[in-house]
C-alpha cells in the first residue's frame, strides 16, 4: 500500500469516527416521550415497560457505537503511527514541519499585503522596498517545490 492510500483511508475512518460521534449524541438525546406512540387505552404499566424496552434499545445501540468508537479509534492510532513511522524514515517529516510554517509565513504576509492595499498605512513602494511581495514569490515556489516533493513520495513509497 502506497503512503497516499493510506492517507485516503486514515481520512475515511476519521469521517466515519466524527459521524458515529455525532450517530451516539443523537441517539443519547432521544427522548421516550418524542419516540413513544401512545393510544388512551394504554395502561401505566404498558407506557412504562415500552419506556423500559426504548432505555434498554437506547442503552445497547450506545454501546455499539461506544465499541465502533473504540475500535475504529484503535485504527486510525495505529495508522498515523505507521504513516509517521515511514515519514521519519523517509525524511518527509522535515518536510511537513517545514512546509507548516512556510504556509503560516505566506499567510501572514499575504495578510499584510491585503492591509497594505487597502490602507495608507503602508504604501505599495515600501511594500515593494521591504522585499513582501519577493518574499512571497521565494516562499510559495519554495512551498510548491516541498509540496511536489512529498507528493511525489506518497504515491511512490510502499507503506
Amino acid at each position: 500500500m502506497k503512503i497516499s492510500e493510506k492517507l485516503a483511508i486514515t481520512r475515511r475512518l476519521e469521517g466515519e469516527l466524527t459521524r458515529l460521534y455525532d450517530l451516539r449524541e443523537s441517539i443519547a438525546k432521544q427522548s421516550f416521550k418524542e419516540s413513544a406512540i401512545r393510544t388512551e387505552k394504554d395502561t401505566a404499566k404498558e407506557i412504562e415497560k415500552r419506556q423500559k424496552e426504548f432505555l434498554e434499545s437506547k442503552k445497547s445501540k450506545v454501546e455499539d457505537i461506544d465499541k465502533r468508537i473504540k475500535q475504529l479509534t484503535k485504527d486510525i492510532v495505529e495508522g498515523k503511527n505507521q504513516l509517521n513511522k515511514k515519514n521519519v524514515e523517509i525524511g518527509i517529516d522535515r518536510k511537513l514541519v517545514e512546509i507548516k510554517y512556510l504556509r503560516i509565513e505566506l499567510s501572514k504576509l499575504m495578510r499584510l499585503a491585503k492591509v497594505s492595499s487597502y490602507s495608507d498605512s503602508l504604501d505599495s513602494d515600501v511594500f515593494e522596498e521591504l522585499g513582501i511581495s519577493a518574499k512571497i514569490k521565494e516562499f510559495e515556489e519554495k512551498k510548491q517545490k516541498i509540496d511536489s516533493e512529498i507528493q511525489k513520495a506518497n504515491w511512490s513509497i510502499e507503506l
